[in-house]
């Protein structure tokens, strides 16, 4: 039984094409009209010794390995996929799905997205690309560019809240991104009425013309904080568990 990280990573490396890699998909709502209005897609490995592997542990793996550059490809592309099974069911909802950083150091992803994006005549806005807080090419005019022309053909960009207001100019003459995501911990942490700094988070986003997404939800009182901060969006356990489902009741 594999249990080295090496192991880990060859196995990794071996099941990229074959179905112990799979999405899970966690629908997001609109604050407004209540109704499923996204979903986020989460990638699962489960390992046939080793059963589920922790989601954090898998892309770590994959980043040391290099396999971040296949599993990113075989996400995206099922993603796609789903997609138009949503659009054949006529459910018109996009489709979130978490990148990483290095995925766009890799030219070829980028070109391989707009590729995809355009020959399958895709909606503005149908796809979006979930950013980690902590993105190590700010300064890249190669990497943002690429960033760039993807939002130029309708590819949407989200980015986890950056906390300190001191980085918001910076990220918003970078980035191009057109949402934000408050993490689950600083809303169910969050007192009411919320904290001005938490309300600052959504107003700044808001003036900049941002979608806010609260993640996390997962009680009432969570729900009715995000309600009062002035999110547009919703997502968490409350709401609905991840599932491999692509039709959400």
């Amino acid at each position: 039984m594999p249990t080295t990280p090496g192991d880990l990573a060859d196995d990794l490396a071996a099941a990229v094409g074959g179905s112990e890699i799979f999405a899970v998909y966690q629908p997001q709502v609109s604050l407004e009209s209540g109704s499923i209005v996204a979903a986020e897609a989460l990638c699962r490995w489960r390992h046939p010794q080793l059963g589920d592997i922790d989601p954090v542990t898998m892309i770590g793996v994959a980043e040391r390995s290099g396999a971040i550059h296949a599993l990113g490809r075989r996400m995206f592309d099922e993603c796609l996929d789903t997609l138009a099974g949503w659009r054949e069911t006529g459910r018109d909802w996009s489709v979130a799905v978490n990148v990483s950083p290095m995925q766009f150091e890799e030219e070829s992803f980028a070109d391989h997205v707009a590729g995809e994006f355009q020959s399958r005549a895709l909606a503005r806005g149908s796809l979006v690309f979930e950013l980690p807080r902590a993105l190590p090419w700010l300064d890249d005019d190669a990497v943002l560019s690429r960033l760039r022309t993807l939002r130029e053909i309708g590819v949407e960009f989200s980015l986890a809240g950056p906390g300190d207001e001191g980085l918001w100019p910076e990220l918003l003459r970078s980035v191009p991104i057109s949402e934000v995501k408050l993490p689950g911990g600083l809303v169910r942490a969050a007192e009411r009425p919320a904290p001005p700094s938490l309300r600052g988070q959504v107003e700044i986003a808001h003036a900049h013309g941002l979608r806010v997404v609260a993640e996390g939800i997962e009680t009432l009182t969570h729900l009715d904080t995000a309600v009062e901060l002035g999110c547009d969006r919703a997502q968490g356990f409350l709401i609905r568990q991840p599932h491999e489902e692509i039709a959400f009741p």
